[in-house]
Formats: C-alpha cells, structure tokens, sequence
C-alpha cells in the first residue's frame, strides 16, 4: 500500500513539475516580443523603433522610422525529454525605407 502511495505522488510531482515549466501566454508574448524589437534595432539602427503592429499569429509590423519591417516568430523544435517555453527565432524580411 505505502509503495502505492509513493509511486502516486511521485507522478503528481512529476507531472506538476511539467506543467509548470512553460511560460504563461502573456510572458511568452513578451519574450517574443522583446525578441523581435531587439532583432529590428539591429537590423535597422539608424532608426527609432515607433510601433510594433501584431498582423496575425507570430506576424509582426515594426515600424522604426521611415522604415517597416515584418518580422515572423518561428517555432523551432523542442528536444526530447524537455519541457519549457517556446523554443523560436526572429526572421526579418528586408526592411522597407522611404
């Protein structure tokens, strides 16, 4: 009977420790986000970043400047066994200056 016990909470412990592991949707957002606003600083430095504009999922609109850029949120892989947030890269198209 104890050796039931022990294996149950282990497996809630276990369980509640993988649920816990990912970041709540609007932490998430905000890593993205800040992810995104750093990638176009670099991509456009000579120009203040004004407005990020959301244009449907992981579609964004930054605009900096006279310049826009469109900037895609890209999912990569997660590794097996790992639990966590979101694993993603930035991916800028060419920015459009006036």
């Amino acid at each position: 009977m104890f050796a039931r016990s022990a294996v149950a909470c282990l497996v809630l412990v276990l369980a509640t420790g993988q649920a816990t592991a990912a970041l709540a949707p609007n932490f998430q957002r905000a890593r993205e986000l800040n992810a995104v606003i750093n990638a176009v600083a670099v991509a456009v430095p000579k120009h203040p970043i004004d407005k990020v504009i959301s244009q449907g999922r992981d579609r964004y609109a930054v605009v900096a400047g006279k310049c826009t850029v469109i900037a895609r949120i890209v999912g990569l892989p997660a590794k097996p066994g790992v639990v966590g947030p979101r694993q993603f890269e930035v991916e800028l198209d060419k920015p459009d200056c006036d």
